[in-house]
Order: C-alpha cells, then structure tokens, then sequence
C-alpha cells in the first residue's frame, strides 16, 4: 500500500465516461465516501467569495446550496427545506473547519458520509464530471486531495449521447416533479447531439485531463481508462485504490449498474464490460469518421485504434455542413446551465481550435 494517502478524492473526466461507476467502486470502501455532483467549483465557488470567512448573506447561499443537492440532483430544481440536510449543522461543522465557502464543500461532503454509512469516513470526495476544468481550483483549496481524471473512448461517449434516455429504476423515481425534469434532460440531451460537437467537447475534456495530470504529476492525477475498468477490475481496482494509499477490498467490485444510456439502474449488478464495442451499432459510418477526425491526437494517445470507414466525399461532409446551425441548436438547449449562448459558442469554438 502507498505511503501517500488521500486525504479527499475528486473524480471528473467527460460526461458518460465512467465517473459514476468509479464512484460507486470507491464508496464501497469502508473507509472513503465521495458524495454525488455538486458542479461547486464551477457555480457555488464563482457566486460566493472563494477566500475569507463566509459572511451571513454568503452562509445562507451556501446553506441553501448544498441543502437543495440533498433533495434532487444538481440543476433539477431542488427545494432546501424537502433535503434531509440540516443548515445549523452543515454551518457548525463548516466553521469547525474554518468557515470559507471550500469549508462548506468539505463539510456537506462529510455530512453526506455520515447519513450514508452512519459513520465518518476517513476520505471524503466528491464527483462532478466538468470539474475536469477545475483541477487547478480544486488542488489550491484541497493540497492533500487525488484527483481520477477519466477517460473513454470517444466513439462510446457519442454513441452514448446519441442513445441517452432515463431508463427507470433510479431513487426518486416517484418524484412527478423530479421525472418531468428527466424528461426534460432528455430533451436537452437530444437537441444538443452532433457528433462533430460532441467530439470536440471529448476533446477539450480529454486534453484538460492530460494537461492537469502533466502539469501536477501522476500522484496527484490519474487518468484512468474506462475500458481497463471494466475489462480488468479487479486487477484495475488494486491499482486505483493502491494509488489512493488504501487496502484493497473486494467488495469494491459489487457495484449496481448506474442508468447508462441502454440499461436500467441495477443493484449489485457490478462491473460489465458489454459497453465498450456498442458505439460500432449505434454510430453511422459518418458520426465514426468524424470523431476519429476530431480526436485522432488524443485517441492515439490513450491507445484508441481508429476503424475504416468507406465513404464519399458527401457522406464525409455532412457532419461538417451541418455543425453551424447544431451548434447553435445545442446554445439554445444548454443556455441556462452554460452561461448563456455566447459563453457557449466561445467555448466551443476553442476546442475547435486546441488540442
């Protein structure tokens, strides 16, 4: 075991890449907790003062943050008073540690540990997948913390986008409120599609993982196959949680199947590799070629072999031909969750031209 123990754990990387499932690996340890997305280095941190003891108007911001996440997940509307979070004690508990809006992330994350195991854990954490672009961020409030950088085949992470649905079977399904919101989701998801988007997307998120592990060293950062995952657990498993200065356990590998694109949420379901070939039946010969154009670099890097694909030189344009008025399709759908329309289009046109 590694002498380097950690002492909170971030997990990021591009959206249906594996996060949650690496998630649920890591909680089945007794003694780490990473709690679900709070998107905090990119919204609370950015609203509230990043340095300083949080004044009473920011406490309450902060309170009535994390008190939503426990009632529905980020962006569906949560009510603070519906959660099970207890604003004096998440502010106690924030001030023991000294009261900074970071104090607060900590705090709920801990608190989240203990309602969930009944105990503390000795390693906190949290997951959210495009604090990939936060790394810097997240290093500076928490020195001690590891960050798992994910990372999938882009083929899979389009193909996935392009199937997306709610399959059911998630906690809180009876939530009417809460469902109409999936539906929603769903719809947002299926107005944001191109492939030509979404692998630029892949790519600006592949090359922050990169980037962030190069820049803080692979003791800090640890970009982590989805496919070795799933294809080697356990032996995969060893190494994460060696990485992580922590003792193996096996139960580790008993995990449910999360609400992929093609299956519902399953208890005890654990680790499956079925996933890792289906873009090859979900993507056409043009959405394939397209990726692999876009992403050729990093899918290289991360030893992801390119496919022939026999196509005309219209078959191959249409991807092309079509990205202006997608993207402004998917501006459209994103503008409450991405800062507006132009914010939207600036960041896409930068990954375009990076990487």
């Amino acid at each position: 075991m590694s002498t380097d123990r950690a002492r909170a754990v971030f997990i990021a990387g591009p959206s249906r890449s594996g996060t949650a499932l690496v998630r649920s690996l890591v909680n089945r340890h007794p003694d780490v907790h990473v709690a679900n997305e709070t998107h905090y280095f990119d919204d609370l941190r950015r609203t509230v003062p990043a340095t300083g003891v949080l004044g009473p108007q920011d406490q309450r911001i902060a309170i009535d943050y994390f008190r939503a996440l426990t009632h529905r997940p980020y962006g569906h509307f949560g009510d603070p008073a519906a959660g099970w979070l207890d604003g004096d004690e998440l502010t106690a508990r924030a001030m023991e540690l000294g009261g900074r809006a970071d104090d607060f992330l900590r705090a709920y994350c801990e608190l989240s540990a203990q309602r969930e195991r009944g105990t503390p854990a000795a390693v906190w954490g949290e997951k959210t997948p495009r604090h990939i672009f936060r790394v810097d961020d997240i290093l500076t409030a928490f020195p001690d913390a590891k960050i798992i950088a994910m990372v999938r085949d882009p083929r899979a992470v389009v193909a996935s986008y392009k199937k997306w649905q709610n399959r059911g079977g998630l906690p809180g399904s009876d939530d009417a409120e809460h469902e109409a919101k999936l539906a929603a989701e769903a719809e947002r998801t299926r107005r944001s599609y191109h492939p030509l988007l979404l692998a630029l997307l892949w790519r600006g998120q592949a090359n922050a993982a990169t980037a962030a592990q190069r820049s803080h060293g692979a003791a800090k950062v640890r970009v982590q196959r989805y496919e070795d995952l799933v294809t080697r657990p356990e032996e995969t498993t060893r190494s994460l949680t060696e990485w992580l200065g922590l003792d193996y356990s096996p139960e580790m590998l008993d995990v449910p199947m999360h609400n992929s694109s093609f299956s519902t949420f399953e208890e005890g379901r654990g680790v499956s590799a079925e996933a890792v070939a289906r873009w090859r039946g979900v993507l056409d010969g043009a959405e394939v070629a397209v990726v692999q154009r876009s992403c050729a670099r990093l899918m290289d890097a991360y030893d992801y072999a390119p496919i022939e694909t026999d196509l005309g030189v219209l078959e191959r344009a249409r991807p092309y031909a079509t990205f202006p008025a997608a993207s402004l399709r998917a501006a459209r759908a994103n503008n409450d969750r991405s800062g507006g329309l132009p914010s939207y289009v600036l960041r896409r046109v930068r990954a375009l031209v990076s990487g």
